[in-house]
């Protein structure tokens, strides 16, 4: 996959962005901007395998309903009279990198977002549902308050959005299929005991061309905008860069050729052995003499 393009000021076709993007931005504006505009990346993070697991077969449990438009039993016993929608762009909308998509009546931004699933009702109002997986003591049974969770309760607004700017009839609630491994058992067995609940959440779209337009404005201008208080991110690199710049922010060398820690080396005569990392170099200092030596590329010397 080629590289994500990056965005340019005054740039006149608009901007494609994914609903992450988004949430990226709120989380810290800072590290939106350097990812975006200037393609200087975050870490990465720890990859959801086992997640990803369980969303690919929550999707072909559904299928079957869909195909047989029936409503699952899960949905049943919540008393909701919801089948899986079935629509020929279905595959597309649940796409990584293509979703449901909207360009905004500004051409600023085409914004994308790929479901999880669809639901209907006989009215044909359309119901947002998203995958949810995690590992507790007990099953999650509601959402919690701040943090990750208000970040679940955006991804399920802008999908509504999406879908109601593309011109569908979509119910403010939408729901999570929020599946626990509950780790009740008594012993593993190569197997994990999943508990699946549905859980509830009334959307509103009203936050998001606000949102839109501080981005717009943010990527338009000339400096680069301060972190978020709490991003880790930049908590890390500016105590990091704070810490070299002091006296004590001594960094130990490292071989260019083997990326291998060098030695320092010590001339004149200690009254002790050198420290560790140090080697002897004689009393004598000679133009040229090194500060530092590799003894993985150099192991004569």
């Amino acid at each position: 996959m080629g590289r994500t393009p990056l965005y340019v000021p005054g740039q006149a076709e608009p901007f494609r962005m994914s609903r992450t993007k988004i949430e990226e931005f709120i989380k810290c504006p800072r590290c939106f901007v350097l990812d975006v505009k200037h393609g200087i990346k975050k870490p990465a993070g720890v990859p959801f395998t086992l997640n990803v697991a369980v969303d690919n077969q929550l999707k072909k449990e559904f299928n079957i309903y869909r195909k047989n438009q029936q409503v699952h039993p899960l949905v049943a016993a919540a008393g909701l009279d919801l089948v899986p929608f079935d629509h020929p762009e279905l595959d597309t909308w649940r796409s990584n990198f293509k979703g449901v998509s909207y360009t905004t009546a500004d051409n600023r931004f085409t914004i994308y977002g790929a479901v999880d699933d669809l639901w209907v009702n006989k009215a044909g109002e359309i119901t947002v549902v998203d995958y949810k997986a995690t590992g507790r003591q007990e099953a999650v049974t509601a959402l919690g308050e701040g943090g990750f969770y208000d970040g679940y309760r955006r991804q399920l607004e802008i999908y509504q959005w999406l879908l109601r700017k593309n011109g569908f009839n979509v119910s403010n609630i939408g729901y999570w299929v929020y599946v626990t491994a509950t780790q009740k058992q008594e012993s593993f067995e190569n197997a994990l005991h999943f508990e699946s609940n549905l859980v509830s959440y009334k959307g509103s779209s009203d936050w998001i061309d606000e949102k839109l337009n501080e981005i717009y404005q943010n990527l338009n201008e000339y400096e680069v905008p301060g972190p978020a208080e709490d991003c880790e991110v930049c908590n890390f690199f500016d105590k990091r860069a704070t810490f070299l710049d002091s006296e004590e922010g001594v960094v130990w060398p490292t071989c260019e050729t083997c990326g291998h820690r060098m030695h320092r080396i010590a001339y004149g005569l200690p009254s002790g052995p050198p420290p560790e990392g140090y080697l002897l170099g004689g009393c004598i200092v000679e133009p040229g003499s090194p500060n530092e030596i590799c003894l993985h590329c150099n192991p004569q010397d």
